[in-house]
């Protein structure tokens, strides 16, 4: 699936990747295979089995990060679709600081299990748990769960390969927040967090924190749990419409 992508090619833009397809070239060993029949110029041939050689060592390395930082948007998807069942599926929330001790709570939904990280209990042990992890799925992380990841635990990079569902989204006419797109795609939520926003998972936080009141611990898990959940059920939908679209 990801050797289909090309507009991530140096030169490569939908009037080549027609030509390209027009002489039923659909991965890049087939373009190897048959590049003296499209007609490029001698230096963009050897340009563009440059380009190839390099992403098949990529792939071969399992080079994930590479991917998911250099396909060109509309082809990312591909990157989920071919590692879907090495998927995280994550989302964080805060006590409402951009600094500090701020990460309340870190759900990830990683091969049918859920794992929480909690502050105050075993929040330092999220990055270990990244160790066997390849790839990570958010809504919004580019802009604010990897930044404030980065800036909890003090590191200058997360090296992991990152796809956020957010741009995927966008790419396929989905457009703003989480909430919304479950709305227009019939996700539904439990009853008992239906609802409930980030504001209100940060006032659940300060209620256990400083009262110590188990209830809304219980219910900031749950509410950040139906939301790696639901990320899942998200990305599924988005593979579905965006393998029917021929850009």
């Amino acid at each position: 699936m990801i050797n289909t992508s090309f507009l991530h090619f140096k030169g490569i833009g939908k009037a080549n990747l027609k030509i390209i397809s027009e002489f039923g070239n659909t991965t890049w060993f087939e373009v190897l295979d048959n590049i003296e029949k499209i007609p490029f110029n001698d230096k963009k041939k050897s340009e563009l089995v440059l380009e190839i050689e390099n992403s098949i060592q990529k792939l071969e390395q399992d080079d994930l990060e590479f991917f998911s930082t250099k396909l060109h948007p509309k082809e990312k998807w591909k990157v989920l679709e071919e590692n879907f069942s090495r998927a995280c599926f994550f989302d964080i929330e805060t006590n409402g600081q951009n600094y500090g001790d701020n990460i309340t709570l870190i759900i990830c939904y990683y091969k049918n299990r859920v794992y929480q990280f909690l502050n105050g209990d075993n929040l330092d042990s999220f990055l270990d748990f990244l160790e066997d992890v390849k790839l990570l799925v958010s809504f919004n992380g580019t802009s604010f769960d990897i930044p404030m990841i980065k800036n909890y635990f003090r590191i200058p990079k997360l090296e992991i390969a990152h796809i956020d569902l957010r741009w995927l989204s966008y790419q396929i006419g989905l457009k703003g927040g989480l909430k919304k797109i479950e709305t227009k795609l019939g996700i539904k939520r439990s009853d008992s967090i239906d609802g409930l926003n980030g504001l209100d998972a940060i006032y659940l936080w300060i209620d256990w924190k400083n009262y110590q009141n188990r209830n809304s611990l219980e219910k900031l898990i749950e509410y950040c749990t139906q939301d790696v959940i639901s990320l899942e059920i998200l990305a599924k939908k988005i593979l579905e419409i965006s393998k029917n679209l021929v850009y």
